[in-house]
């Protein structure tokens, strides 16, 4: 990165950000994109939140569109399609996003976690964490499109708080679906594998991973005794936050919500698509 001075800066590389980060950048402006971990796709490959809902054909979201196009010009970029939901391969969600950003020249800073933001003479000063120490940033605008909320802690007057989350993982084949007894939803993909969610017991964001993997040890022992196995687990789980902001927007910072008012964890096209509506049709940003 030759300067850490930005027109505007965008959390994280999921579809929605990818599909921003395109459209400031086509206007001239100097864009970064951020990511926690070092592949694209949000919560879709970062938490295995692949069962998604379909959106529909309009001419809206054009840009949103294309990228699930090449999605779908993979053999096995889709895993399952139903009558409104479909499950992506997360590897191709991850390669399709990469390229594409790598065809709309969009600087990438992964790898870090954002930990202040300060306002200082009409410029919004992010400090990350990164893999080498801190890094000092700038911008004129920030957007904040993870569905965790991710800058929410780092403002003054604005919080989240937890609903509940989601272990979601992928198995091998199995004949028995005994093995999946009470779990929130299980969806048995097109090459016999399944993909599994279990949704967490606890109201305390710091017990979540603890639950994740006792999720994972006793369903991978009923799997292992029908001679499969869990084959891909998440970086982490799928958190679920409620947002609640002051009645005052912070100028130059954005979420999701200052789009869409409410959504679900399903939803990942749909909010791509709807912000992409709103950030051609309106200039003001």
């Amino acid at each position: 990165m030759q300067s850490l001075n930005f027109d505007t800066i965008i959390y994280p590389a999921n579809l929605t950000g990818v599909v921003a980060a395109s459209i400031f950048k086509s206007e001239g402006q100097k864009v970064l994109l951020l990511n926690r971990y070092g592949f694209f796709g949000g919560t879709i490959t970062e938490s295995l939140n692949l069962f998604q809902k379909k959106i529909d054909d309009s001419s809206n979201g054009q840009i949103t569109h294309k990228i699930l196009d090449r999605i779908n010009e993979y053999k096995d970029g889709v895993l399952y399609e139903g009558q409104n939901h479909l499950i992506f391969n997360p590897e191709v969600i991850k390669y399709v996003l990469q390229k594409f950003a790598e065809e709309n020249q969009i600087a990438l800073l992964f790898h870090i976690n954002p930990y202040k933001i300060e306002f200082k003479d009409g410029l919004i000063n992010l400090s990350v964490i990164g893999r080498e120490g801190t890094i000092d940033l700038s911008c004129k605008k920030l957007f904040d499109f993870s569905t965790e909320f991710t800058f929410v802690p780092l403002l003054e007057k604005f919080s989240r708080t937890f609903k509940t989350g989601f272990v979601n993982f992928i198995s091998l084949p199995v004949d028995d679906e005994d093995v999946f007894q009470n779990v929130y939803l299980k969806k048995k993909l097109r090459d016999n594998r399944w993909w599994i969610s279990i949704k967490n017991e606890s109201d305390n964001v710091s017990e979540v991973e603890r639950f994740a993997q006792i999720a994972f040890d006793i369903i991978d022992e009923k799997l292992r005794a029908k001679k499969s196995r869990i084959q891909i687990v998440p970086a982490q789980s799928n958190l679920i936050f409620e947002f609640m902001k002051s009645e005052k927007d912070i100028e130059g910072v954005y979420f999701i919500t200052n789009f869409i008012n409410s959504f679900s964890h399903d939803e990942e096209l749909l909010i791509a698509k709807q912000i992409e509506r709103s950030l051609t049709d309106v200039r003001n940003f």
